[in-house]
C-alpha cells in the first residue's frame, strides 16, 4: 500500500504520519475476475478504491436504463469519489476485469484528511481531472469513425495505457477479452471477433486466451485513422 500511494501524485506531498494513519484504517483486498469491488462494503460506509494491480471495469447504468456505459481503469486509478459527492441515483459498479488487488479506503476518512489541507485537495483534484481527461480521449476514440476505426483506436489506446511490451520486439500484449471490448464499444462479441479475424489474417494482431497480442502497432495505428485521435482536446 505504501509504495502504491507514495508513487501517486495526489499523495506525494502527504506527511509520513498522515499517510500511515490513512493506511492503518485501510485494507488491501484481492478480487477475482468478475467480482464487484464494493460487494462487501456497507451502504452507510462508502469506500474509495485505489487499484494496485489488474484492471477494473467501471460500469454505469443511466437513470433511463437505455444503455450501459463502460470504462476500463488500471493501476493507480482512484475510484469511488462519485459516491462521496452525492450524485443522486447514478448506479456505479466496479467489476474486476482480471485478478485485481485494490486498496479499500474509508471515503469519510479520506475526505477528512483532504479537508485538513487545501493543498491535498488541489493535488487530488488535479489527478482526478487527469484521469477523466484520459477517459474522455478514450470515449472520443470509441465514437468517431467506422467500427474498424473505433475498435482499432480503442485497442491502441488501451495498449498504450495498460499494455506490456514484449521483450526484444515491437509487439505489445494487452490483457483484454473480446467480450470486454464488445461491452466497451456497445456491440456484439461476434462483431469484434469478425474484425479481429480480419486483422489476424493480415498479421496485425494475434488472438490469445483472455488477451490480444498486437504484432504490428504501426499497422493498427493506420487502421484507426486520424479522425479517431485527439490532440490537445481537438479531433485532428
Amino acid at each position: 500500500m505504501s509504495r502504491t500511494l507514495q508513487e501517486m501524485p495526489c499523495f506525494a506531498q502527504w506527511s509520513p504520519l498522515a499517510l500511515n494513519q490513512l493506511m492503518a484504517s485501510s485494507r488491501l483486498c484481492w478480487h477475482e475476475r468478475g467480482s464487484t469491488l464494493s460487494a462487501d462494503a456497507e451502504v452507510d460506509k462508502p469506500e474509495i478504491f485505489v487499484i494496485v494491480s489488474g484492471h477494473v471495469l467501471h460500469v454505469e447504468a443511466p437513470r433511463d436504463n437505455a444503455r450501459m456505459n463502460w470504462a476500463l481503469r488500471g493501476p493507480r486509478h482512484i475510484l469511488g469519489f462519485s459516491y462521496m459527492l452525492d450524485l443522486g441515483s447514478r448506479r456505479l459498479e466496479y467489476v474486476a476485469n482480471d485478478e485485481v488487488v485494490a486498496i479499500h479506503i474509508s471515503g469519510h476518512l479520506l475526505f477528512a484528511f483532504l479537508d485538513e489541507d487545501p493543498v491535498r485537495w488541489k493535488d487530488m483534484s488535479r489527478m482526478l481531472l487527469q484521469q477523466e481527461r484520459m477517459q474522455i480521449d478514450l470515449v472520443a476514440g470509441q465514437t468517431a469513425g467506422s467500427f474498424a476505426q473505433r475498435l482499432a483506436t480503442t485497442v491502441e489506446q488501451l495498449a498504450a495505457l495498460y499494455g506490456i511490451q514484449v521483450k526484444d520486439s515491437s509487439a505489445v500484449h494487452l490483457r483484454l477479452t473480446q467480450q470486454t471490448l464488445a461491452d466497451i464499444l456497445q456491440v456484439s462479441r461476434q462483431s469484434v471477433n469478425a474484425q479481429m479475424s480480419t486483422w489476424v489474417a493480415l498479421g496485425v494482431v494475434e488472438a490469445q486466451y483472455n488477451g490480444i497480442l498486437i504484432l504490428d502497432p504501426p499497422a493498427l495505428r493506420k487502421i484507426s485513422g486520424p479522425t479517431a485521435l485527439l490532440k490537445d482536446g481537438i479531433c485532428v
